[in-house]
């Protein structure tokens, strides 16, 4: 695919210093050269994607948030300098690229959007990693890869869009494609309160018609998707081959939870809502008591089915 011709071409020189956090710790801070942000914002689909919602977006807090919240988890079972890592649908492609910053061999990259994954290759070129990458555009359920042709399969509030008869077939590709790990996140529809389309309270479980009444009465018509959201049960096709292995969503503890905060979430309109300095009321309370009552499968009770699945053993069920 060839990369898009309206995008800014000039490659800055140097365009990403690493700096690492701790000592010995394979996941750090990735500083971008100005000109290299500069050129990233200018692409012209980033800039006009959803009415401009990413047009203010801190790019460097972006790459950090999906650092923090999935790469140094993952780093913690797997050799990241040693695995390659499967997005889909990556969007613009920021989880992979905090990955092959923080280390990672080699990154695929899935987005339906052809434009959009142009887009992503633009970024990726700008960044100095276009070489460490392949794009894909593809439905999650008919990527075409082999069976164990990646390490990492990550699907991030993706599965939500792919229609109910589709959810199954998506999960058996995924279990069928990765060879070490899969990490998901995706509402969960048990939870009565999702944030996620109306973010209403009990919306989803109501018939169609019923729901988008109920969002054009509170005055969030708009803000409804149409969204299927998965029960726990539905990821059943990833038990056979992986088990959960995250307490705390992605974490493994509630002191690497804690870390988390305060962090920028790269998501949503408003610049001055992507700042997170603490869970909400009643969030981590809610997580530690189902971390120590459900241990790894904690996900099943929480609003989100957010974890981190690893390849079963011979002699661990």
């Amino acid at each position: 695919m060839a990369a898009n011709p309206s995008a800014p071409q000039a490659t800055p020189a140097a365009p990403v210093t690493y700096i690492a956090r701790a000592p010995g710790e394979n996941c750090g801070v990735a500083l971008i050269a100005d000109e290299t942000l500069r050129a990233i914002a200018e692409i012209p689909y980033l800039r006009a994607y959803d009415d401009g919602i990413y047009r203010d977006l801190d790019i460097e807090l972006t790459l950090d948030y999906m650092r923090r919240r999935f790469v140094v988890p993952l780093s913690r079972h797997i050799d990241i300098a040693e695995a390659t890592l499967l997005d889909c649908a990556s969007g613009f492609g920021w989880l992979a690229f905090a990955y092959l910053l923080a280390g990672g061999k080699h990154a695929i990259l899935v987005e339906l959007d052809r434009r959009r994954l142009d887009a992503t290759r633009d970024i990726a070129r700008l960044l100095g990693i276009e070489r460490k990458c392949s794009f894909l555009s593809d439905r999650i359920e008919d990527i075409p890869l082999s069976d164990d042709s990646v390490d990492i399969f990550a699907s991030v509030e993706t599965l939500e869009h792919v229609g109910r008869r589709n959810v199954r077939p998506a999960l058996r590709n995924i279990a069928r494609i990765a060879r070490q790990a899969v990490v998901l996140t995706t509402p969960n529809f048990l939870f009565p309160v999702v944030a996620h389309d109306t973010e209403l309270p009990l919306a989803h479980w109501l018939p169609r018609g019923l729901r988008r009444r109920y969002a054009a009465a509170m005055g969030r018509a708009g803000l409804d998707r149409g969204n299927r959201f998965l029960l726990p049960w539905d990821l059943g096709p990833l038990a056979g081959k992986f088990r959960p292995a995250s307490p705390y969503q992605t974490f493994a503890s509630r002191e690497e939870y804690d870390k988390f905060y305060p962090h920028y979430m790269p998501y949503g309109p408003r610049q001055q809502r992507r700042w997170r300095d603490g869970p909400r009321r009643g969030q981590r309370a809610m997580q530690t008591v189902l971390a120590r009552v459900f241990g790894n499968y904690s996900f099943v009770f929480a609003p989100n089915l957010a974890s981190i699945w690893l390849r079963r053993s011979p002699d661990r069920p």
